[in-house]
C-alpha cells in the first residue's frame, strides 16, 4: 500500500508473524454499540482485542475484521442491518503460521501452497523463497499465477458463504514492489516494477469480478502514489467495488506530521473522484487517541469530498489498548448540502446539513470568518476560527 503494508494489513502482519496470532480468541456475540449509527465512517479492527475494545463498533458504515471473528457477526446485523461487514485478506503473500481456528488472513494458506503449489511461492535465481524483511513469516505469491489466482478466489468465496459476510477488502494490492526482502533477494517471477503491475492487474482482472459476480464487495487497498493513482484507477475499478486508503492525511502509525500542499490535495483529489463515481472509499489514517488535531484533519478532509452515500472514514488509533471508535474522528454533521469551496488564501469548507466543515491544508495560518455563528466540538460558539497550519474545524450548527 502505498509503499508500506497498510496498518489494515500492518496490524494484520504483527499479529501474524508475533505470538498475538496464537492468543487470539474465537468470536462471540457482542451487545448493540451504545453509539447511535454515524454515516460516512467504519472501523478497522484487526489486533487482538480489538473489537472488544470498541462496542460501538458497528456504528458506522463499514466494519473490516478477520476472517476468524465470524461468530460476531449476527450481533453486529441486529445493531446497525445496514453495515457492510468485510473479511480481511492479503492479496500479494501468504503467511507461515493459521490462526487456532485453522483460519488465514491471506487468501492462501501456506501449508496448502508448500504441499500442492510451491511453484506459488516467490523465489529468486538459485530456487530460495522470497520473505518480506519489513514483515517476517510473510512470503510473497506469483499473483500473476492463473492457479494462484484461481485458488485465492475459490478459498475466499467459501470463507465469505460460510458466514454472512458482505465482502472482502483485498490487502496488498501492489503495482510496484513496495516490500523489501530478507538479504534484498529478486524474484524470477515478478522481478521489477513493471512485472508487479502487470501481475497484480491480470490478478484483480480475474479475482475481482468472480467476487463481485457471486454478490460480493470486493473493495481494494492499492498501493498508489501522486503521480499513478489518477491512471491506476481508471483502469482498475471496473475490476472492484471500490477502494480502500491508507495514511490518508499523514504518514506513519503514530503521531506525525500531517500532509499540506501537494501532498495532501492529491490525496484529497482521490477521494473526491471515487465520490464523484459512486466508488465507496474507505479512507484510513493511524495516530494516537490523543492526536485529536489528526483526527479532526482527517475527518474534515474526508467530508469535503464525501457524496453522502459512498465510503468511510476510518481511524486506526496507535495504542493496542484503545478503543476503535473515536468520536472526534467519527463527528456527524449530517449530510452534505453544498459542494466544497476553495478560498483564495488556500483554505477549503463545505456546508453540511447540520454544520460547517474547515479545512487547512497550506503551511500558514488562517483566520476564517465564518459567515455565522457556530459550535466548535467543545461546547464554544464562535463566528470565526483561527487554523495553524494542516489543521481543520468540525463546527456544529
Amino acid at each position: 500500500m502505498t509503499g508500506h503494508l497498510a496498518r489494515l494489513g500492518a496490524a494484520t502482519a504483527v499479529a501474524l508473524t508475533g505470538a498475538l496470532i496464537l492468543q487470539l480468541p474465537a468470536g462471540s456475540a457482542l451487545p448493540a454499540p451504545p453509539a447511535p449509527h454515524v454515516p460516512g465512517t467504519g472501523v478497522v479492527a484487526l489486533d487482538w482485542g480489538d473489537l472488544d475494545r470498541t462496542p460501538a463498533a458497528a456504528a458506522g458504515d463499514y466494519l473490516v475484521m478477520e476472517p476468524w471473528e465470524y461468530d460476531r457477526i449476527p450481533a453486529y446485523r441486529a445493531a446497525n442491518p445496514g453495515l457492510k461487514i468485510l473479511m480481511y485478506k492479503d492479496v500479494s503473500a501468504t503467511v507461515d503460521r493459521p490462526h487456532e481456528t485453522g483460519l488465514y488472513p491471506t487468501g492462501v494458506s501456506y501449508a496448502d501452497a508448500d504441499r500442492h503449489h510451491p511453484e506459488w511461492f516467490l523465489t529468486d535465481a538459485a530456487g530460495t523463497r522470497l520473505e518480506w524483511s519489513d514483515y517476517a513469516g510473510l512470503f510473497p505469491m506469483d499473483v500473476g499465477s492463473r492457479s494462484y489466482q484461481d485458488a485465492w478466489a475459490g478459498g475466499v468465496l467459501g470463507e465469505l458463504r460460510a458466514h454472512d459476510w458482505d465482502g472482502v477488502v483485498l490487502d496488498d494490492t501492489l503495482t510496484y514492489l513496495s516490500h523489501p526482502t530478507v538479504d534484498g533477494l529478486v524474484s524470477t517471477q515478478i522481478p521489477d516494477d513493471a512485472a508487479q503491475y502487470a501481475a497484480t492487474q491480470s490478478f484483480l482482472s480475474r479475482v475481482g469480478p468472480r467476487l463481485k459476480a457471486a454478490g460480493y464487495l470486493a473493495i481494494s487497498n492499492v498501493t498508489v502514489e501522486w503521480n499513478t493513482w489518477d491512471t491506476v484507477l481508471p483502469a482498475w475499478s471496473r475490476y472492484v467495488s471500490g477502494w480502500e486508503d491508507e495514511y490518508f492525511v499523514k504518514w506513519g502509525l503514530d503521531t506525525g506530521t500531517r500532509f499540506t500542499g501537494a501532498d495532501w490535495e492529491w490525496k484529497m483529489q482521490l477521494a473526491a473522484w471515487c465520490a464523484d463515481r459512486r466508488l465507496p472509499l474507505v479512507a484510513v489514517t493511524y495516530s494516537s487517541v490523543t492526536d485529536r488535531d489528526a483526527q479532526t484533519y482527517h475527518r474534515a478532509t474526508w467530508l469535503l469530498t464525501w457524496n453522502g452515500a459512498t465510503g468511510a472514514s476510518v481511524f486506526v488509533p496507535a495504542e493496542l489498548s484503545a478503543s476503535h471508535w473515536q468520536a472526534r474522528a467519527a463527528t456527524d454533521l449530517g449530510r452534505p448540502s453544498g459542494g466544497r469551496v476553495r478560498q483564495p488564501d488556500g483554505v477549503y469548507r463545505r456546508a453540511y446539513t447540520r454544520g460547517l466543515v474547515v479545512v487547512n491544508p497550506t503551511r500558514g495560518t488562517r483566520v476564517v470568518d465564518l459567515g455565522g455563528s457556530y459550535e466548535r466540538l467543545g461546547g464554544r460558539k464562535v463566528t470565526s476560527v483561527r487554523l495553524p497550519p494542516a489543521s481543520a474545524a468540525l463546527l456544529r450548527r
